[in-house]
């Protein structure tokens, strides 16, 4: 109405017809607002605001705009007028004068700070910049160990003795800094993520997931497990390129409740970078890999992805296995998940996933197979996560062939460069005893197969059972007990077991 009668008044004198024989200069309308300490610029964004509103409804209603471009022209707007509110309060000063002067309102210019909508971060000009982490760290004992058959590839401690650290749980501690924006319509992101377990590295090929080193003047090591980019629409889903996790197993890992706890604290008496959970103990870990990856949109809690992936080599982690380091094809991983509220405090989560790699033998490569000469891997994985507040129930399962054990292609092949079959699972419950304490047990297994030739030192299986108390100290604080009883076991059946208590907190924001 403000703005209508404004233009209707061109050429006129400069009057707001507010009633039949009444009016008012435009000059005392504009003493009086701001003798109410009010502004003009509020009130025409306002208007201005709805009736570009109602034009994009509009041209919507009759056609001219796809629901595409209008979802684009109407999220643009809002952050067109979002940014007019930032600068209106922003105002620097305003000089009024006489009645024959113009107003004088100077604004900053489109680049500005103000405080994230969530997490701890701002908003320079058209960018979101984050930054979030966790501290994590437990005081681990294991004891009443047992030792003596030999298991080529175990992940546990042995030895005669109990022992103690102070060490990172899982994911170790980590700092992840984050940029999004949007620009022509493509929303843009980038993500560096930092991770350090805290405890002294021995440094290898591994770098700081290598052995841990416990002698004084070491450091620990830096994970700079996650740099990458992304790309995409709401309507056309996301492209990520960089180095982030995996897609198979990924649901599996994050899903464990041992995440942001800790699990098996292998090798206790010369800590790595972190605890294990259930990796290797009913899951293989999907591990943060190169890639080129595209994610759909969201189709009713529905998402499907799928990626090209650098390739990894076949491994000889137990000094029982094959070795072959050639690869002229990437590794190819998919994944397929529902996630969704069924009923009122009822959720759903479904998922499944998969990789498949071939690998070559080269020369020089540890395994019984002439150069050239490939084999292909594959695996899958799927599980189902039930939420009735205040119980959760997950079940998780794994098969593979040539796949390996714990890590990807860790002992997948025999030396004669025979794929070995693998496969395991874990279940979980949990329950909510307030909005702070919460409880909860699991158990995961995963087993190995051998073929002709292995020698019966070849690790069989890993089982695990934990159980856990979380309470939730502050937003930011949580305190965490952990019991866990580790078994593992070699081909013939003769293996070793030991218990652990861990105590810790958890700092994440």
């Amino acid at each position: 109405m403000i703005i209508s009668a404004l233009k209707k008044g061109r050429g006129k004198m400069p009057i707001i017809q507010r009633a039949k024989g009444f009016s008012i200069s435009r000059i005392a309308v504009t003493r009086l607002l701001f003798g109410f300490g009010l502004s003009l610029s509020p009130i025409i964004e306002f208007a201005h605001a709805d009736t570009t509103d109602q034009l994009l409804e509009e041209l919507k209603r009759k056609g001219i705009l796809t629901s595409s471009e209008f979802k684009k022209l109407k999220a643009r707007h809002e952050s067109e007028v979002e940014a007019q509110r930032t600068r209106s309060k922003n105002i620097k000063h305003a000089n009024l004068g006489s009645p024959d002067q113009k107003v004088n309102i100077a604004s900053p210019d489109d680049r500005y700070v103000k405080a994230a909508k969530k997490g701890l971060g701002v908003r320079i000009g058209d960018v979101d910049v984050s930054l979030s982490g966790a501290v994590t760290f437990f005081a681990s004992q294991v004891f009443n160990p047992t030792h003596g058959p030999q298991v080529d590839g175990a992940l546990m401690t042995t030895g005669a003795n109990n022992s103690f650290a102070i060490r990172g749980g899982v994911p170790p501690s980590l700092l992840l800094l984050s940029l999004s924006t949007n620009q022509m319509g493509y929303d843009l992101g980038f993500t560096l993520g930092l991770y350090t377990g805290g405890s002294n590295i021995n440094t290898g090929f591994l770098n700081a997931n290598s052995g841990g080193a416990a002698v004084a003047l070491g450091t620990p090591g830096i994970d700079a497990r996650q740099v990458y980019g992304t790309i995409g629409t709401p309507e056309f889903g996301t492209i990520k390129i960089g180095r982030d996790v995996g897609l198979f197993a990924s649901d599996s890992l994050f899903n464990d409740d041992a995440i942001f706890g800790a699990g098996v604290p292998f090798f206790n008496s010369t800590p790595h970078n972190s605890t294990l959970a259930h990796i290797g103990y009913g899951y293989l870990y999907a591990d943060y890999i190169p890639q080129i990856s595209y994610t759909s949109p969201n189709f009713n809690g529905v998402t499907f992805s799928i990626g090209a992936f650098t390739p990894l080599q076949e491994f000889n982690f137990s000094g029982d296995s094959g070795t072959m380091t050639a690869h002229d094809q990437p590794m190819i991983q998919g994944r397929l998940k529902y996630a969704g509220v069924l009923t009122e405090g009822v959720g759903l989560s479904l998922w499944t996933s998969a990789l498949t790699q071939q690998h070559r033998a080269e020369v020089g490569d540890a395994v019984n197979l002439a150069p050239g000469t490939n084999i292909r891997a594959y695996g899958v994985d799927g599980g189902i996560k039930l939420d009735i507040a205040p119980v959760s129930f997950l079940v998780s399962a794994y098969y593979g062939n040539g796949l390996g054990t714990a890590a990807l292609f860790y002992d997948g092949i025999s030396v004669n460069g025979v794929k070995r079959q693998s496969y395991g699972g874990y279940a979980q419950g949990s329950f909510r005893i307030s909005d702070r304490f919460r409880v909860g047990a699991s158990w995961g297994i995963s087993l190995l197969d051998s073929v002709y030739g292995d020698p019966g030192t070849l690790i069989r299986s890993s089982d695990a059972y934990m159980g856990f108390a979380r309470y939730k100290l502050t937003e930011w604080m949580s305190l965490e007990a952990e019991y866990i009883h580790t078994t593992q076991k070699n081909q013939t059946g003769s293996g070793y077991s030991n218990n652990a208590m861990l105590f810790g907190s958890v700092l994440a924001f």
